[in-house]
């Protein structure tokens, strides 16, 4: 089954809902100033302590380097930290040893997108150090920007690399399904496609979307 992430979470009552509608895996964004989605560590730990029991913790980062990447996973101790893999694969791989965390990659994929063999090649690359890699549609934050990328490249990459997938970027209830099918990821990521504004997630979407993506493959 189709595990579903969702991320950018900014309250805890928006994540207790997700949690009993049944997601996998829940994200707050960290460190990151031009997320409009972005919360101070302090509020992150209480967000994230709100997860119900066998739900993953994921913290969103870009940090400026290795040592940032140290602090926020000592201090707030998720299951998961989500980055881009800017810095040299060997020290990001003794760092992963040396604190016992997973780490999820993010490969960015802008919508006028060239040179794929250049972007799979680093996703294979990324996914000799990640635990999971996430591929999602380039903007100014990382990701966040709601739209979609060519999810042909997804599949490319899907079937290039040995390690799970979530699929992100443009995601919302209407569209999972069908980009589940032609991608066939690991799981899937949405954070624009379930609110009703910046920040804030809506109980309807995000139950609509997680039982699209729960029959998205057959």
């Amino acid at each position: 089954m189709v595990k579903v992430k969702i991320c950018g979470f900014t309250n805890t009552e928006d994540l207790r809902v997700a949690c009993t509608l049944g997601v996998d895996m829940v994200g707050t964004i960290v460190e990151i100033p031009k997320s409009p989605r972005r919360v101070t560590i302090e509020q992150a730990k209480q967000i994230l302590a709100a997860a119900s029991k066998g739900v993953d913790k994921v913290a969103v980062a870009m940090p400026k380097n290795l040592g940032e990447v140290e602090r926020i996973a000592r201090e707030l101790k998720p299951d998961y930290l989500q980055f881009h893999f800017t810095f040299p694969a060997d020290e990001i791989l003794k760092l992963k040893k040396r604190l016992g965390i997973k780490l999820i990659s993010v490969i960015a994929i802008s919508q006028k997108v060239e040179g794929h063999q250049e972007i799979i090649s680093r996703a294979i690359e990324a996914a000799r150090i990640a635990d999971f890699l996430m591929l999602d549609t380039k903007g100014p934050s990382g990701g966040g920007t709601g739209l979609a990328h060519d999810w042909s490249l997804s599949r490319r990459i899907r079937d290039a690399v040995g390690k799970p997938m979530f699929l992100a970027g443009g995601l919302n209830p209407s569209n999972v399904k069908e980009a589940i099918r032609l991608v066939q990821p690991y799981g899937v990521d949405v954070s624009t496609g379930v609110e009703s504004s910046p920040g804030k997630k809506d109980a309807r979407l995000m139950s609509e979307f997680i039982e699209a993506a729960r029959g998205g493959i057959k």
